[in-house]
């Protein structure tokens, strides 16, 4: 027996430790922080060439990794970074999904990277609308208090594309459950910037008729969620704006 063994293993090539070994252990199978880490390093290799459904794909499983208690902080922490940089794709849809995946993260980390997603978005020659739009949308859904966040919303109540001061506004809709104090400073903020444009448009000034009807929608939800009332108009809203400003109760 131990002379065809010993046979077996010069054929093989194997050696005479090899030939008299017995089962060799299984190796140990991967951990959630191993899986977790190789799907990360995948999606690095990847960023950039994602087209909307692959970033959607991505975004969602970089989500579940990232709430997943069983994994470790270690093993996650490129989570955020890594859905960012989905959110500042070239492909429109690819960035969506990124910035979708932002505003489902959450939190003041998150909030700041929408910034920087809306930013970028407006300073190039033709701003993307999807892009620039499903950025306010998150930050009015985060209503996150940081204030270069808030100033920047309040900023573009005042931005040379009327498309974009309605978002803008619809964005400081979302802020009906913020401080009372922060809710009446954007309150007459947003009153401030459209009562004019109303007026003049009431007046049969073309320019305004075509500025209002498209900021309309974004302006009334903000007055009316800031305000907590049902305005009909802007007009209306400065009206009981001047009448309760003082009522402490009403901005606690």
């Amino acid at each position: 027996m131990r002379t065809q063994l010993l046979a077996l293993a010069a054929v093989l090539g194997l050696s005479l430790a090899a030939a008299f070994a017995g089962p060799q252990d299984e190796p140990a199978p991967p951990t959630k922080d191993d899986t977790a880490k190789e799907y990360i390093d995948g999606v690095k290799k990847e960023l950039g060439k994602q087209d909307g459904e692959a970033a959607r794909i991505a975004s969602t499983r970089l989500l579940e990794i990232w709430r997943d208690g069983e994994i470790s902080a270690d093993a996650k922490k490129e989570v955020p970074d890594l859905i960012e940089k989905i959110a500042d794709s070239k492909d429109e849809n690819a960035a969506v999904a990124g910035i979708e995946g932002l505003q489902s993260m959450g939190g003041e980390d998150a909030a700041k990277s929408l910034k920087k997603v809306v930013e970028k978005a407006l300073k190039a020659k033709e701003p993307p609308v999807q892009i620039y739009s499903a950025a306010l949308k998150a930050l009015g859904v985060l209503r996150n208090e940081d204030a270069k966040i808030v100033d920047l919303l309040v900023k573009l109540l005042k931005h040379q594309d009327h498309d974009v001061v309605g978002k803008a506004a619809g964005a400081l809709a979302g802020y009906g459950p913020a401080s009372g104090k922060l809710r009446k400073e954007l309150l007459e903020e947003v009153i401030k910037q459209s009562e004019g444009v109303y007026t003049a448009s009431n007046n049969n000034d073309q320019n305004a008729k075509r500025k209002w009807n498209i900021i309309q929608s974004g302006i009334m939800k903000a007055l009316n969620a800031l305000s907590g009332q049902s305005f009909k108009d802007p007009a209306e809203a400065r009206q009981w704006y001047n009448d309760h400003k003082k009522d402490r109760d009403l901005w606690k």
